[in-house]
């Protein structure tokens, strides 16, 4: 596996030096790098087409420019701007701001689109199906630049205008109740009776928290309860208990709670590193809540169920982690106009962790969401025909004749093979993304990677573009690289 994949790297070398040597050419061939200076009144006018001569070094060949760019690169050099600033400090300050954007709405659409194209192969042909079909298509559909308009006009200025004196309508109400109800029973397995009763008791639950919510002060105040957190840990326990192994099996079962009172205990011990932290205490935190996890999976699980144990009681610790987290996030979230419509965040602004958290989310939420509604349907359609294909297969149809618990079958057997050419898709979309991103940046005023690309074309300016180039092309190569090994822990048979 190790040769395989590095002879994949190997090969990708002259693919990118050839791309490379086409951008280049393009570029500095697409116009001419002094007009404005050739239209330009200044008294001084020729002394500054003299200095950008020589800065871009217009004289030489495009050959002679081009090498000592391509040999500049292994010194970590991208060269100089058309206005002598340096390109590998602009393009590293891009390449966060972007990073930032793409990463949260690759994970969203990687997240949504593989969770919502397994629900539909289970429930093929049912309303929920034909309506997250319906719902792909419709924003694959959609120009990016559309989406980011509409999400900033109803989901940053209106909703904004409801921040302000936020309170649900009887209308309201209504239509959330019914929408979750609906989508429940389009999830739910079964027969007419079952899936209504299931609907109705969702429906009656959302009904009594919107009106509780509603008749508070919630959304002017928002948090949880300890006796919420708990409870909502408890329900991830259970959940993860489910997924691993059947609730009947004992010990995974208390493996998971026992990993979530745990948790519990623990949040109330470091609760000034929660309250007032910092990235390397959430990393700490995290590494921890994990480490206990697994411990307590490996002391309660006993010698057969040990692994499972372990693994519901990791998945348990980091379910309960992040509902701690996300009520210190709430509660940092004050009333007001919160979401960002320009820019990755508020210049100069101060305040605690969390405060700079709320920050950073309300500005990110709306460009990341646009980017990912897009990607979500290429990742549900692909999951979803692939998960069709996958429990069609003979030893899917053997695990169901075992007894094997539906959610096992579906999860442990035909999941782990259908992702498989999901992962191909991975790095096809993660190009696409910062293509979208060009785009989304512009909408809403962040000066990231898609700014430095716009502008570097404009001026006809080539070291920016080739330094989006590299950037673009090296994460692509990289992430084939990470599917060459997923594939390899996914199919044993590809490591031979």
């Amino acid at each position: 596996m190790f040769f395989f994949i590095l002879r994949r790297l190997l090969i990708s070398i002259p693919i990118l030096l050839a791309s490379s040597v086409l951008m280049f050419f393009l570029v500095i061939n697409s116009g001419d790098p002094l007009f404005d200076l050739r239209a330009s009144t200044n008294p001084n006018v020729d002394q500054l087409i003299a200095a950008r001569r020589q800065r871009l070094r217009l004289d030489d060949s495009a050959w002679e420019r081009y090498w000592d760019w391509v040999t500049g690169l292994f010194a970590g050099d991208f060269g100089q701007n058309r206005e002598g600033q340096n390109v590998s400090t602009l393009l590293w300050q891009a390449v966060q701001t972007t990073f930032r954007l793409v990463v949260l709405a690759t994970i969203l659409s990687i997240v949504i689109g593989i969770v919502f194209g397994i629900i539909t192969a289970v429930r093929q042909y049912s309303v929920l199906d034909y309506s997250s079909t319906f719902a792909a298509f419709l924003f694959f559909s959609l120009p990016v630049f559309w989406v980011a308009v509409l999400l900033k006009e109803f989901g940053a200025i209106k909703f904004n205008d409801f921040l302000e004196a936020p309170g649900l309508s009887t209308t309201g109400i209504v239509l959330l109740t019914a929408t979750g109800s609906f989508f429940v029973y389009g999830l739910v397995g079964g027969g007419r009776k079952r899936r209504l009763t299931a609907a109705a008791i969702a429906a009656a639950v959302q009904l009594v928290a919107l009106v509780a919510i509603d008749r508070t002060d919630w959304m002017l105040n928002p948090g949880l309860s300890p006796l919420v957190i708990a409870i909502l840990g408890a329900v991830v326990g259970v959940g993860a208990a489910a997924i691993f192994a059947p609730l009947s099996t004992t010990r995974v079962l208390l493996a998971a709670l026992a990993s979530v009172g745990v948790g519990l205990i623990g949040a109330t011990l470091f609760q000034g590193w929660i309250e007032d932290p910092n990235w390397s205490k959430l990393l700490l935190l995290f590494l921890f809540t994990l480490g206990t996890g697994v411990g307590v999976g490996a002391l309660v699980g006993g010698e057969v169920d040990r692994r499972l144990a372990m693994r519901a009681g990791a998945v348990s610790a980091f379910g309960v982690a992040a509902i701690i987290l996300f009520d210190q996030f709430i509660s940092a979230w004050g009333p007001g106009r919160t979401i960002g419509t320009v820019g990755p965040q508020t210049p100069n602004l101060t305040g605690t962790f969390w405060e700079r958290m709320v920050d950073y989310a309300g500005h990110q939420i709306l460009p990341s969401l646009a980017l990912a509604l897009i990607g979500f349907a290429t990742f549900m359609r692909f999951t979803r025909s692939s998960m069709l294909d996958t429990m069609k297969s003979d030893y899917v149809r053997t695990a169901k004749a075992k007894g094997l618990p539906g959610n096992q079958v579906i999860l442990r057997h035909a999941f782990r093979t259908a992702l498989i050419p999901v992962m191909t898709v991975v790095t096809i979309s993660f190009a696409t993304v910062i293509e979208g991103a060009v785009i989304t940046e512009t909408v809403f005023g962040w000066k990231g990677m898609g700014q430095l690309f716009v502008e570097g074309l404009q001026n006809v300016d080539p070291y920016p573009v080739m330094g989006f180039m590299v950037v673009v092309s090296v994460s692509i190569v990289l992430l084939n690289a990470v599917a060459d090994i997923m594939y390899a822990y996914l199919d044993p048979r590809i490591r031979r």
